[in-house]
């Protein structure tokens, strides 16, 4: 029942954003005429160039796209005013939205959010603007309204995008919105001041000018690519290297997999932020990287570990961090690699830590990394089941284990995993 209600709602929300491209489309037309359809084509090409082939970036909800139009929108907006860059956008928006095939309700609305976004963040502009209307931008007295501009765009366009995407896959809009919130604010506001030189420099009777800015918004683009590209490489060359590590031993086969399934599921159980769901994940994937600096005959040991032994396999976690806390993607997850030994009673490994000074991320992965040992087959031991592991869990809970996010763990073994309380 509930998630018809979200079907409905989603569905009534895009619908009105949609329908908003009319009566803003017809707001928009006084400003076209015959003598500006030169400058209105060239517009229009620039527009769908910087529209075309945008980044693509893989989140837990699907793909999220990112071009350059914003910087052609704040442009237009600027030198066109709000009507003709209304009118712009959504011409080249259903350009692009039909070459590329997609729905028609999702091209209306992104007309519609797109031209929303214009009319607010443009009103805003010119409402704070404070050179005479004979003078197109001045950087110096214009500036606080550039920037309220610039970010009243960014927000916005955001904003619009985010609540669809919140309706329809059910997950909280804060969790949606901040994701890599950082990154994205960096590369609009160096978008924001290519578009003011651009806009400076900028001449409608010779308009091929702004292509001076073509060289540098390239670069922009080129550089966020290449950091989602490289942080997309670092992930997947660490999670070989873990499963690796998995495959020295059959026993422990899949291993890291499983702990970070777990550890994701239960941080969702807990309603954590997404980024954080999705960190504790990568970090399920590469917590015990560190074993790599473990021999094969300690690992494999099928008796109990002498005292030099068991100290050679409690260094595995701070390999782990010293490996991982200088890559990017990992910097955060690195630390609940190092940590997810450490006990509640400050009886753990390797620095003794308890309580409140482990991260709750560590001690999401200690519970998940502990279940999954006592369930599978170990070298000294066959696997415990089902029910004996969360015996287990419940019996350490508040000694070794978070009684949280024990608790946690259990609504989703019962939601996911098919058990059952006796």
């Amino acid at each position: 029942m509930r998630n018809k209600v979200y079907d409905k709602i989603s569905s009534l929300y895009i619908f009105v954003i949609a329908f908003g491209t009319l009566p803003l489309l017809i707001y928009a037309y006084p400003w076209f005429s015959v003598d500006r359809i030169p400058e209105m084509l060239f517009w229009i090409v620039l527009n769908t160039a910087a529209e075309h082939r945008p980044l693509l970036i893989r989140k837990y909800d699907g793909v999220s796209e990112i071009s350059l139009s914003f910087a052609t929108h704040l442009c237009m907006l600027i030198l066109l005013g709000i009507r003709g860059a209304i009118l712009i956008a959504v011409i080249t928006t259903l350009i692009i939205e039909i070459l590329s095939k997609k729905p028609y309700y999702k091209a209306f609305f992104n007309t519609g959010q797109y031209s929303l976004t214009l009319l607010i963040s443009g009103s805003l502009f010119y409402w704070l603007k404070l050179s005479p209307e004979n003078i197109t931008l001045d950087l110096v007295m214009d500036m606080p309204a550039l920037i309220a501009g610039a970010c009243s765009y960014y927000f916005l366009n955001v904003f619009f995008v985010s609540i669809a995407i919140s309706l329809t896959t059910k997950t909280p809009l804060r969790n949606i919105f901040l994701s890599d919130f950082k990154v994205i604010v960096g590369y609009y506001l160096t978008l924001a001041a290519v578009s003011a030189a651009a806009s400076s420099i900028y001449n409608p009777e010779r308009p091929y000018i702004i292509l001076l800015m073509v060289p540098p918004l390239i670069m922009i683009d080129q550089s966020l690519k290449r950091y989602y590209s490289l942080r997309d490489e670092a992930i997947e060359t660490l999670k070989v290297l873990a499963e690796v590590i998995d495959a020295r031993d059959d026993y422990t086969a899949s291993h890291s997999a499983r702990v970070a399934e777990y550890a994701k599921k239960i941080a969702q159980q807990m309603r954590l932020p997404v980024d954080y769901a999705n960190i504790i994940e990568i970090a399920g994937k590469v917590h015990d990287l560190g074993k790599i600096g473990v021999q094969d005959h300690i690992l494999k040991k099928k008796g109990s570990l002498n005292s030099d032994e068991m100290e050679q396999i409690e260094k595995h976690t701070e390999i782990g961090y010293r490996l991982l806390k200088n890559l990017n993607p990992y910097k955060t997850g690195a630390i609940y690699v190092l940590y997810h030994h450490e006990r509640i009673d400050g009886m753990g490994y390797p620095h003794r830590i308890s309580d409140n000074s482990i991260p709750l991320g560590a001690k999401i992965l200690s519970v998940a990394d502990s279940y999954d040992a006592m369930t599978s087959d170990r070298p000294y031991r066959k696997a415990l089941t089902q029910a004996q592991t969360v015996d287990e869990l419940k019996r350490c809970s508040g000694t070794q284990f978070d009684p949280k996010v024990v608790q946690s763990f259990i609504e989703v073994l019962k939601r996911d995993y098919d058990y059952k309380e006796e």
